[in-house]
């Protein structure tokens, strides 16, 4: 069951037992039965929405596991080669996926990726299946922030979320997307991808904030 049906869901479960009670019982209704039935409906309702952004989680890893894999299975000498060009060129990994098109600075990278996933079968279907996995996420993700913002707990389901959108976002941003000159981060939604970056820039400035733990010179 999707989020957003479980919400629907608690209204007509909550229509239905009152509909039910006026039936068996009408005229003794207590003044309290509507506000306890509603309550029970929200608490049933909370737990799906728990269970269900449980279950986002889990594609989150699975889509985590499966992008980290490319860089140990077949064809990861590609994805090797654009690393090291990302470690020298000043703008990183974002500059080099960016020119991996015809016509590109990284033009020859792109073909030696292109090359890859026509020869090597196993890399192309590992190459999908982190698309179809990062997909499957982000369609969950966005559907956990819009059940959230319905139910006015947005930043308690960001926070949720905020680990494994920032491990999505740093494999996401460093692998070859569908599209020429693109990273697989375009896979995603525009909500979610929002949602991505934010986390990723979030845990970026918790490490330059975080103090140096290495010794430090006292003085003489």
């Amino acid at each position: 069951m999707s989020m957003g049906a479980a919400l629907v869901g608690g209204f007509s479960r909550l229509a239905g037992a009152l509909a039910t009670k006026l039936e068996a019982e009408p005229g003794k209704l207590s003044p309290g039965w509507l506000d306890r039935a509603r309550e029970k409906s929200q608490r049933h309702d909370a737990a799906q929405a728990e269970k269900n952004m449980d279950h986002t989680a889990h594609l989150g890893s699975e889509a985590v596991e499966a992008m980290q894999a490319l860089r140990q299975g077949p064809g990861s000498s590609i994805l090797a080669a654009i690393a090291e060009a990302a470690a020298s060129d000043p703008g990183g990994m974002s500059a080099v996926l960016s020119e991996m098109k015809p016509g590109g600075k990284y033009a020859s990278l792109h073909g030696q990726f292109e090359a890859e996933k026509q020869n090597n079968q196993a890399f192309a279907s590992s190459l999908e299946n982190a698309a179809s996995k990062l997909d499957a996420y982000g369609k969950g993700r966005e559907a956990a922030q819009k059940l959230g913002e319905t139910m006015s707990t947005s930043t308690r389901v960001e926070q949720r979320f905020a680990q494994i959108d920032a491990q999505i976002g740093k494999e996401a941003e460093s692998l070859p997307g569908s599209n020429p000159g693109t990273s697989m981060m375009e896979e995603l939604g525009e909500k979610t991808k929002e949602l991505v970056k934010k986390a990723v820039e979030t845990l970026a400035r918790l490490f330059r904030a975080a103090p140096s733990s290495g010794p430090t010179m006292s003085p003489g």
